[in-house]
């Protein structure tokens, strides 16, 4: 502390009252670590003071009168003016950090409970989504998309069966989806043209089969269903709508609300088209050796109907018996 080691030394005169009904006693007033020490004539210390404590009770131009704190009745008055400069100055040094250190803690406090906030509103739900996403197992993953069928049902038709377009399917799913897991439905899907579902949940709109001459248009939607789990998965999304609390809940008890199931659905369906990377789209694409000029036609998209990566013959997808079961497939 500079300035008490600067009037280390420094002493004075002063009368130093013990009580409020006690007689004042001349005392020699002097410094201690970080202490006002009052002493008799014989160099005996009486009191001291704490010197981050020590209060003004009363001041003029010739005396001040100290209290070492603001309830005590025990005073010491002093007319050196040279010591009370001491004081004060000491006073002071001791005052300044504490009143810094007071702005520091608050200053810290609101920082870190802003920093908490924006990152509970902003980081935590995407972090628990995607922690969530990755745990989540194939299995899991498709009781949870068979769980959602019934709520997207409220605003889309049943899936259609006919057992005469089962192989079709069959050959669809193993041309453009590839994993025996994931599963292709047509359906009455309103204004959309198609829609995924966690577990691998393809469902395609029924006039994809009816409207159109061929398969491939079909195809592309499918295949635009493919690229968008890769880009943003359904479960990721369902997961980041439902918020972390109810996340966390599915990670400690593997079940979801049928609340929350519900509004997402809801959501889900009524949501305008996103498309996916064109990159991961056009690789599908490729992969799958099936022409993506028909879906670019039907989005009107001129920039992705310029970058179709198979523009030659290709292996039709269907037989023709195939496309015609396919095509009636809503009609049983």
């Amino acid at each position: 502390m500079t300035a008490l080691d600067k009037f280390i030394r420094l002493e004075s005169l002063g009368l130093w009252k013990q009580s409020e009904t006690s007689q004042k006693k001349e005392v020699i007033v002097s410094f201690g670590k970080a202490s006002l020490v009052m002493s008799d004539n014989k160099d005996t210390p009486l009191t001291h003071w704490a010197l981050g404590a020590v209060e003004i009770s009363a001041a003029n131009d010739e005396r001040v009168i100290y209290t070492p704190d603001k309830n005590s009745f025990e005073t010491l008055e002093v007319s050196d003016p040279t010591m009370n400069r001491a004081i004060k100055k000491v006073r002071k040094s001791i005052h300044r950090p504490r009143s810094q250190r007071g702005r520091i803690r608050i200053l810290s406090t609101v920082l870190t409970l802003i920093c908490l906030s924006l990152l509970t509103v902003f980081w935590l739900p995407t972090a628990l989504a995607d922690y969530a996403t990755d745990v989540v197992s194939d299995a899991k993953a498709r009781e949870i998309g068979a769980q959602l069928l019934p709520h997207i049902t409220q605003y889309a038709g049943l899936p259609c069966q006919s057992e005469q377009s089962n192989p079709a399917i069959k050959k669809l799913e193993d041309r453009l989806i590839g994993s025996k897991g994931n599963r292709l439905y047509i359906a009455d899907l309103g204004a959309r043209y198609s829609i995924h579902l966690p577990g691998g949940i393809i469902m395609a709109n029924r006039v994809l089969v009816e409207d159109f001459p061929d398969t491939d248009t079909l195809a592309g939607f499918v295949l635009l269903e493919r690229a968008l789990q890769k880009d943003d998965p359904a479960l990721h999304a369902l997961f980041l709508e439902a918020g972390p609390v109810t996340t966390l809940s599915f990670l400690i008890t593997g079940n979801i609300n049928d609340k929350v199931l519900a509004t997402f659905a809801k959501n889900h369906m009524t949501k305008p088209l996103v498309l996916p990377d064109e990159n991961t789209l056009l690789a599908l694409s490729r992969s799958a050796n099936i022409s993506i000029a028909p879906l670019a036609k039907t989005l009107n998209n001129k920039k992705l109907l310029g970058e179709d990566p198979v523009t030659g013959s290709y292996d039709p997808i269907l037989t023709d018996p195939q496309w015609l079961a396919l095509q009636s497939i809503c009609e049983g």
